[in-house]
């Protein structure tokens, strides 16, 4: 599991990480509190631990802004704290921390601790499977995914920050089904959904749509870094080895992608990014398929008007 730390004290992130590496799992240190929230959408954490006494931002202030930001409010968090500072593990408690490990550091509390975590957390995703999930793909449902998209919208409001969002389908897919049958589709889509969740972030949110139709969403994501993102998963299909019992060999499977984001308040509404995207991935298709088309900015649009 990748853990980040964040922490000012260098020797404190260098003994925690030596038990933790023992164990196997991957550290991420952040130094600088200021940078901490950025350092969790870089390193897309599996688990993050916070130093009691962060200062500019607080550890109060930066685990408020964890649990409120749709795309890092699921990630664990524990505390790192004396048994002196318990009046601030409360508050911490309140914020949504999971538990704490104390310094100085006794090994076997820290693995039981975060042992006891990992279970929560695994048996919370099995109840969220029943209610979330599409039953083909295991992916996240279109219901889920717009109630999330309207919280992301609200998010990206707030801190002036770009969301991006992707629509895709697969090329042909009708001819798919029509060939080799709708079974060898259904496995088709499954493969497909495998291999996108293997190409993404760990914080991107990726569902079924509808059909052969798959959108993702992009926090805190520019339209150059969305446009990268969508070529990544774009050649990472080409390349992918698809298949169906009733088929011999490889079937060729390739993807079209239509990305569109919103920098500007004036563009963020569920309404717009879906239309523009929507319209790119037509464009894509129109040019050929398998390609990535992005939506021009409003700006761009009034700027072309003009």
């Amino acid at each position: 599991m990748k853990i980040l730390i964040a922490t000012c004290s260098r020797d404190l992130s260098g003994e925690l990480c030596e038990i933790l590496k023992a164990e196997s799992h991957e550290c991420v240190v952040s130094e600088d509190p200021s940078r901490t929230i950025e350092d969790v959408y870089v390193n897309s954490p599996g688990m993050i631990m916070l130093d009691v006494s962060l200062s500019s931002p607080s550890v109060c202030d930066l685990l408020a802004k964890l649990k409120a930001a749709p795309s890092t409010r699921d990630i664990p968090v524990l505390i790192i704290a004396t048994r002196r500072s318990m009046s601030r593990i409360t508050k911490c408690y309140e914020l949504g921390a999971y538990d704490y490990i104390s310094v100085p550091f006794f090994r076997a509390e820290i693995l039981s601790r975060m042992h006891n975590i990992a279970y929560i957390s695994e048996k919370m995703q099995e109840v969220e499977k029943l209610l979330v999930r599409d039953y083909l793909t295991g992916l996240y449902n279109r219901k889920f995914f717009m109630e999330r998209f309207n919280e992301e919208i609200a998010w990206a409001s707030r801190y002036s920050e770009p969301l991006s969002f992707i629509i895709l389908d697969i090329d042909h897919f009708k001819k798919i089904n029509d060939t080799y049958g709708h079974s060898c589709g259904d496995e088709v889509l499954r493969q497909l959904a495998g291999t996108l969740g293997g190409l993404l972030r760990a914080h991107d949110v990726l569902a079924r749509y509808g059909g052969e139709e798959f959108v993702i969403l992009l926090s805190n994501t520019t339209p150059d870094d969305a446009h990268g993102i969508g070529e990544k998963l774009r050649v990472g299909v080409q390349e992918t080895e698809f298949y169906c019992e009733s088929v011999a060999g490889r079937l060729p499977v390739t993807i079209s992608l239509g990305v569109a984001t919103a920098e500007d308040i004036m563009e963020l509404s569920t309404e717009s990014l879906i239309n523009r995207a929507d319209a790119a991935l037509y464009t894509a298709k129109a040019a050929g398929r398998n390609r990535v088309m992005s939506a021009p900015s409003l700006a761009q649009v009034l700027q072309d008007e003009s």
